[in-house]
């Protein structure tokens, strides 16, 4: 490895030096003009460079109809799955909107605003590719003159994160007078509403005053949709494969369960239909509410002890929401004062605050297994309600019992608020033929997260030492707590840089920037005083206390050796308190002739682990595993254990590793542009990015499955009632039900990706008629393949559901195809654009499992299952639905949208997506209890048909 990158260095000093000794042989050329292009800090003429950018303007921006930055990257082509998504899902990213390009995850995409760096919000984000949360929501899309998007690495230009490329949002500059806008926004049930008011106010003159600026603000505010009110997705198969929205809700109501103790002191209790008699329950709701479990109708399974009994039904629909109702406000400022020809003084400022509120329903207990009570930094204890013989509530006069109860007069909702401050002050100007910049940088995320209505461990005890009714305690306002967890996240940095163009090469002028930086991170997390002391039943802790210094330098030359080919070389050196890192890239283009333009780039990269995965502190989860030494084939439980153990919800501490090493990637491209006419453009890029080192969380069922690699990791029941035996009968000592999997972030294994983006614009002028612009942005995957541990096997995953594909991987869905095609017609005032969204289907197959691979595939839901498969996804009627065609389907949606501007100062926008009202694909992993929004949200969304209209006026 250290002669490789040594011979990289020492192709660049060549390079350099080459270029050199031929600058000054050269005559100069007439000046044209350059700018600045996302992905390098010399400013070139060509449009296109060596590496593939796309810019997204502000008339396009408009034209997609997107309320917000994340929903105009949701159509980028190049985005994949790993991203975060503004929803209800109440995951370790709950409120926040991430970006993630090519389906690496959101921390291997780094966010520019205005070239600069944002900081990472006050999220510690366990889920792999997700450690770093740079949240979307605080760049306003009104404000955003345009947006370039790096589809190659970047790190020898910008450092960490930038391993999959860059996306830089550039602000509106050039403002003069007052410009207002409005836009309303809703499907077409009146749902997923959103309102919205903006506007932009620019002032003096800097070329005649000295001096200029700008305001811009952006408010905006959605109401809440719940699942009852959602249309546009597959309701009726939902309803019929996964009682989504069924008339079967949920058994846990006011009315209690009572669960027989098997024997006495084992803490196990009855909960199926062979010993439904061991299974009692209360049945004083209102007839409306009562419902007879019946097996077909309310998908219940074999053993469920709700079959044919009469229960209280509880409707959680009406709380569980696919929208939740938020605000958002937005203020940004810039400020240039001209000190002299030479020089000038600039000054940005912003504020942001975005506040999302989620309801689900009250919560419940069922104390059949023991819930979890975490404290910070101690050890987690195990909590369950067992009602001794003799309480007034224990139905059984011979036998301890659980109970199953839910606390309907309580709230249970989640307040995320998260805002962010950011100031840059700096100097630009230019000497002695040197453009330079440098500037001060201050940002910082603050998060206040409020949870209600919490189990409250010392009143919910009081069931058991008081031997106080259940009725008592549901009418107690204590019973549940309130809690507020707080954070915040902030970069410091002062940075300068400095081009030039010196001496002459055949092809021209050579072209050099240097420039530094030095960067404080800080992350602080501290959850609320309750859930430290363990006071909460089932809420973790997720804390963090960490700060460093990053110092960086870096260096790029762009040499025209001849008129027709160039070459690019960069290099960054980059100084994190545990390691130095140095990255290089070299990219090459060359004009074979008017028609035809070859270009190509090699670049390594890194990402340094996130403060959170290095600093004091920790993640407290929860996660579902198979508890392979009491259920061996992830299907039948050994004697002595339960069905629960086949797919467990255990308890999980995720440690800090200081020792973690920077995560490492090659990439390559090589891409053609075409121009048979003036009107056509034509580029073709293909492109492979491999990460290895991968900083990840170890896995909680690796962990489990080889126990003897990571002793006391698994915390068992040591209680030996509960034992389980082998074939033979024979006691297995130590083989308690899992209470925890303690873990820590590692260095393990690889991801790899590859594959080819087109674009193809066509103009065509009709004269008096106006002129028709034709796009076509096209991403094909051809690889996506992941080895999750050193050694591993690491299967094409492309066009599936990774995780199930290769059941070793931690891989979501990635399509092989995901495209756009939209036609502009222009004429005068009016403005019509047509745009045709593809996204490919998804395959639920099972077909590898690490070194494995089955003789034939199989899928993971329904039936028919080849003897021995095991952790499936259950749902016996989506083969009666789906029968082989075992996959998610394609999406193909149109939308419409027409501006207006031939009122003086007025312009008119009404925009329809999904104009056809298709329904958001049915996918079976979205109709769950937790799931149950009913499509991915990372590639579908159910809004169906949906309207904006809006109007903006310049005064």
């Amino acid at each position: 490895m250290n002669q490789k990158l040594v011979l990289k260095r020492s192709v660049i000093a060549v390079a350099m030096a080459v270029a050199a000794q031929a600058a000054f042989a050269q005559e100069a050329q007439a000046p044209v003009q350059k700018v600045f292009v996302t992905g390098s800090n010399i400013k070139r003429a060509d449009k296109e460079g060596s590496s593939p950018v796309q810019t997204v303007s502000a008339k396009q921006i408009a034209a997609t109809g997107a309320n917000t930055v994340a929903e105009l990257l949701h159509s980028i082509p190049a985005f994949g799955s790993g991203a975060s998504v503004d929803g209800s899902d109440g995951g370790f990213s709950n409120g926040a909107s991430t970006a993630s390009l090519r389906g690496l995850g959101s921390s291997s995409t780094l966010i520019l605003l205005n070239g600069r760096r944002i900081t990472a919000s006050a999220y510690a984000d366990p889920n792999q590719g997700k450690s770093a949360v740079y949240d979307l929501n605080t760049i306003p899309i009104s404000a955003i003159e345009r947006v370039e998007i790096f589809k190659d690495g970047a790190s020898a230009v910008y450092g960490s994160d930038a391993i999959a490329g860059v996306i830089n949002f550039i602000t509106k500059t050039d403002v003069q007078g007052l410009q207002l806008s409005a836009s309303v926004s809703a499907n077409d049930d009146g749902e997923y509403k959103r309102e919205n008011v903006n506007g932009v106010w620019g002032f003096g003159d800097l070329e005649s005053k000295g001096w200029s600026g700008f305001v811009a603000f952006d408010a905006s505010k959605r109401q809440r949709t719940t699942i009852k009110d959602q249309k546009d997705v597959e309701n009726e198969l939902y309803r019929d494969i996964n009682t989504r929205l069924n008339p079967f809700s949920n058994s846990l109501s006011a009315s209690p369960f009572f669960y027989k103790e098997t024997k006495p002191g084992s803490m196990a209790f009855f909960n199926n239909y062979a010993n439904r008699a061991s299974v009692i329950n209360q049945v004083n709701c209102d007839k409306s509410q009562q419902l007879v479990g019946d097996r077909a109708t309310h998908n219940l399974t074999a053993t469920d002890t709700l079959i044919g009994r009469t229960f209280c039904n509880f409707d959680t629909n009406g709380y569980n929401e696919v929208q939740g109702k938020g605000e958002d406000a937005n203020l940004l400022s810039k400020f240039t004062f001209k000190i002299n020809n030479d020089i000038t003084a600039f000054a940005e400022a912003s504020y942001s605050r975005t506040e999302r509120y989620f309801t689900a329903a009250p919560r419940a207990v069922r104390s059949t297994a023991p819930s979890t009570v975490f404290t910070n930094g101690g050890i987690p204890s195990q909590f369950q309600i067992v009602l001794p013989v003799g309480h007034p509530d224990n139905p059984f006069t011979d036998a301890r019992s659980a109970v199953g109860f839910r606390l309907v007069n309580s709230t249970n909702a989640s307040e995320n608020i998260n805002e962010s401050y950011r100031m840059v002050v700096g100097l630009q100007g230019s000497a002695k033929g040197w453009d330079w910049e440098t500037a001060l940088l201050w940002n910082r995320g603050e998060r206040t997260e409020r949870g209600y209505g919490y189990l409250y461990l010392p009143t919910m005890r009081r069931i058991m030492t008081e031997n106080r009714t259940l009725a008592a305690t549901m009418a107690d306002p204590t019973a549940t707590r309130d809690i507020e967890n707080r954070g915040f996240a902030q970069v410091k940095q002062i940075d300068a840089k400095a081009s030039t163009s010196f001496g002459k090469l055949p092809g021209g002028e050579i072209g050099l920037a240097l420039g530094g930086e030095i960067r404080q991170e800080q992350i602080g997390l501290t959850p609320d005083l309750a859930v430290q002391r363990g006071d909460i039943i089932g809420l973790a802790n997720s804390t963090a206390d960490g700060s460093r210094m990053v110092k960086s330098a870096f260096v790029e030359l762009r040499t025209p050796f001849f008129s027709n080919f160039e070459m690019d070389f960069a290099g960054r050196w980059d100084k994190y308190p545990t390691a130095s890192n140095f990255v290089p890239k070299v990219g090459a283009k060359w004009t074979a002739n008017e028609h035809f333009t070859f270009r190509g780039t090699f670049a390594e990269g890194f990402r340094a682990p996130a403060l959170t995965q290095v600093s004091p502190g920790g993640v407290q989860s929860f996660t579902i595993v198979t508890d392979t030494l009491r259920c061996p084939d992830g299907v039948s439980p050994r004697d002595g254990a339960d069905q629960a153990d086949c797919s467990k919800g255990v308890s999980s501490l995720s440690a800090a590793n200081p020792n973690l090493a920077n995560e490492r990637s090659r990439s390559l491209s090589f891409g053609m542009i075409v121009t048979p006419t003036k009107n056509l453009d034509i580029l073709v890029d293909w492109y492979r990015i491999k990460k290895v080192d991968e900083t990840a969380l170890l896995g909680a069922q690796t962990v489990i499955d080889h126990s003897a690699e990571y002793p006391g990791l698994v915390v068992r029941d040591t209680n030996p009632n509960n034992w389980v035996t082998d074939a033979n009968g024979n006691v297995i000592r130590n083989s308690g039900a899992i209470t925890q999997v303690n873990r820590s972030y590692v260095n393990q294994g690889s991801t790899e990706v590859s594959g080819i983006d087109l674009e193809i614009t066509h103009r065509l002028p009709l004269g008096d008629l106006g002129k028709v612009t034709t796009s076509l942005n096209w991403a094909y995957l051809a690889e996506f393949r992941r080895a999750e541990h050193y050694g591993d096997v690491a299967h094409n995953l492309t066009g599936t559901r990774g995780g199930l594909s290769d059941w070793n991987t931690s891989v979501g869905d990635n399509p092989r195809n995901r495209g756009t095609l939209s036609v502009n017609w222009l004429r005068g005032d009016h403005s019509v654009t047509a745009t045709a969204n593809y996204v490919g289907g998804v395959s639920l197959l099972r077909r590898y499992d690490n070194d494995v691979t089955y003789a034939q595939p199989y899928c993971h839901f329904g039936t028919g299952q080849p003897t021995g498969a095991y952790a499936l996804g259950g749902l016996p009627k989506f083969t009666s639905y789906f029968g082989n065609n075992c996959s998610v389907a394609a999406w193909t949606t149109f939308d419409l949208n027409y501006s207006f501007s031939g009122i003086k100062n007025l312009v008119l926008s009404f925009n329809v997506k999904n104009l056809f009202d298709r329904k958001a694909p049915y996918d079976p992993d979205y109709g769950t209890t937790s799931d149950f929004q009913g499509f991915n949200e990372q590639l579908h969304n159910g809004k169906g048909r949906y309207f904006r209209l809006s109007a903006s006026y310049n005064f």
